[in-house]
């Protein structure tokens, strides 16, 4: 099978891809006081307290020699889901706080899942969520990769296909979509470990250096966005689930 187009147009060519990062991925995520629906996440004082202890253990899982950077985001909002509308079997991505571990290479991921400092924190998302999710990966496809700025807005995006290969061609025009109408120069598509289990075929992952306001400005009122994004992503049978977050900490060694 391949890509179906709806409306498609010349600016709306796909991404011209690079090398992926040879990194692996360790993505944890959790709901801890996410919205009802979409919108802004909770930000109680336990929260606060819990994302400044998450700070401090992705510090100690960042000075592993097999961890080049371990990051902490919290999210602003849950956006509209995109695309085929979810079924029950869809899995619900309402995570309001995310843990990204990038390790030296995907053979490092056991390691560090081994380590103390790992278990500390996925533990203790344990406690403090009501959801959590873990995907060990790599990046199957690169735009560009993504800027390490403790400015700006981040994105998570949870891929939901009946055929992966086909999701991860439609992603190619999508981060050719964004980067004509939101200016995107970096995206990354996290994929899933051959032999590991995940509840989302793939993660996209992305950074603008604007606010939140200018993100959903340049998305949700261009035509093309409900012309040919959405229609596309219901004719080729997926579902994107967009989180969008800011920067808690970001160590890099």
């Amino acid at each position: 099978m391949s890509v179906t187009l709806v409306h498609q147009r010349p600016k709306f060519a796909p991404a011209l891809l690079t090398e992926p990062p040879p990194s692996g991925y360790l993505h944890i995520a959790a709901a801890v006081e996410p919205p009802g629906g979409i919108g802004r996440p909770g930000h109680s004082r336990d929260k606060t307290h819990l994302l400044d202890l998450l700070r401090a253990e992705a510090e100690d899982l960042a000075s592993l020699g097999e961890v080049k950077r371990a990051s902490v985001y919290r999210a602003a909002a849950v956006a509209p889901t995109v695309g085929l509308h979810p079924s029950d079997t869809v899995h619900p991505a309402r995570y309001d706080v995310v843990v990204l571990v990038e390790t030296r290479t995907p053979q490092d991921i056991d390691q560090v899942q081994d380590s103390a400092a790992y278990r500390h924190l996925r533990g203790r998302l344990a406690q403090a969520a009501g959801d959590v999710h873990v995907m060990a990966a790599r990046c199957g496809k690169c735009f560009a990769d993504v800027g390490r700025s403790q400015e700006g807005l981040f994105q998570f995006s949870y891929f939901v296909g009946d055929d992966p290969e086909l999701t991860a061609e439609l992603w190619e025009h999508l981060a050719g979509w964004y980067a004509a109408e939101t200016g995107l120069d970096n995206s990354l598509l996290l994929q899933p470990l051959d032999g590991t289990t995940s509840d989302y075929c793939f993660v996209g992952h992305a950074h603008w250096n604007l606010s939140l306001a200018a993100v959903a400005l340049r998305q949700f009122t261009k035509p093309s966005f409900y012309r040919f994004l959405q229609p596309t992503l219901k004719e080729n049978r997926t579902t994107v689930m967009p989180v969008l977050y800011h920067l808690v900490r970001l160590r890099d060694r």
